[in-house]
């Protein structure tokens, strides 16, 4: 847990900020995934009815799996270079 008497206030505006700014591109993120899952879906519905080529089915696919691709988070992410290291526990 932090406390902010622990931490310099520009220290702490910073790392407030850092986790606004991750939950603001999570939400994006969540928001638009799942209005492209949406349209995927719609996509598969219209061309499993044959209303729709299935070239536009694999288009639309592939535009997911580049977004997704593109969306998906870091595995590095920036505000994990100011939290304290924990110990892995053993036993």
């Amino acid at each position: 847990m932090l406390h902010s008497s622990d931490m310099k206030p520009d220290r702490l505006r910073r790392l407030l900020a850092d986790q606004i700014a991750h939950d603001q591109a999570r939400e994006f993120r969540r928001y638009f995934l799942k209005r492209l899952a949406v349209l995927a879906a719609a996509t598969w519905l219209l061309g499993w009815i044959h209303l729709l080529p299935r070239t536009v089915f694999w288009a639309v696919l592939a535009a997911a799996a580049l977004a997704i691709g593109l969306m998906s988070p870091s595995g590095n992410p920036a505000s994990t270079r100011d939290r304290q290291q924990t110990r892995r526990r053993r036993g």
